[in-house]
């Protein structure tokens, strides 16, 4: 049981991955990598695919600013109102209604508002490869962590809109600002190697390795891992 204040409230087992992304979020990774984490690290055992994040703009604009293993052509889009409010989408009609979460008939996709104040800001929408069993449960862990998704970006987005990264570098970087674990995953990524390689390859969790490549990306002042590959052989780091 936790204590809050007068009120006491159960730690369900959906907790946990909502304490471990809000402590990966002290990182400050980058859409990018946080749709892919969402996907990969804390939803994969429920069977999702893909992960996709939305955002409206103050004129009713639909910015697509993260997209992770969908098939759609929808990354980096910018739909018009009367585009995306038109189009014959199952996951609209749940995520901009009175429900604000729910899953499309077939169980394989559900999608949640993403809330600012009250108001609906966008959409966090998964991707699962088939129709998931435990739709409660998944409903139950998807609604938390969409709220923490939703107030990291609220957050976090108008640095996303004015910059590609979070932290660009205010001096020359040389490999002395790196640890020793870095530099080995900083050579991984110039190498191709995915997270699960390194953390396969060096003897670490996929989540440290995560962690330090959010720290690799902000040293560096970069958004993705090809421009800390990049970045790395040009300034002769590795």
């Amino acid at each position: 049981m936790v204590n809050m204040g007068k009120h006491m409230t159960a730690v369900s087992l959906n907790d946990q991955p909502v304490f471990k992304l809000l402590d990966w979020m002290s990182f400050k990774p980058t859409v990018d990598d946080l749709v892919r984490g969402l996907a990969t690290d804390y939803l994969r055992e429920y069977g999702a695919t893909g992960v996709r994040i939305a955002l409206l703009s103050d004129d009713d604009s639909l910015h697509h600013i993260a997209v992770y293993g969908f098939t759609d052509p929808f990354a980096g889009k910018i739909e018009r109102s009367e585009e995306w409010r038109s189009r014959d989408d199952k996951v609209r009609t749940v995520v901009f209604n009175e429900h604000f979460i729910g899953w499309t008939p077939d169980r394989t996709m559900i999608g949640a508002s993403i809330r600012d104040r009250g108001a609906s800001k966008g959409s966090f929408v998964v991707n699962f490869g088939a129709p998931v069993e435990d739709h409660v449960e998944v409903l139950d862990l998807v609604t938390k962590l969409a709220r923490v998704v939703g107030f990291y970006l609220m957050q976090s987005f108008p640095m996303i809109a004015i910059s590609k990264h979070y932290l660009a570098p205010s001096r020359e970087v040389s490999r002395g600002d790196f640890t020793s674990r870095q530099l080995q995953i900083l050579q991984g990524m110039v190498e191709g190697k995915t997270n699960h390689e390194l953390a396969s390859d060096l003897g670490f969790s996929v989540s440290t390795i995560r962690h330090e490549t959010m720290r690799i990306f902000q040293i560096l002042g970069v958004s993705d891992r090809r421009e800390a590959a990049r970045a790395g052989l040009d300034r002769q780091i590795v």
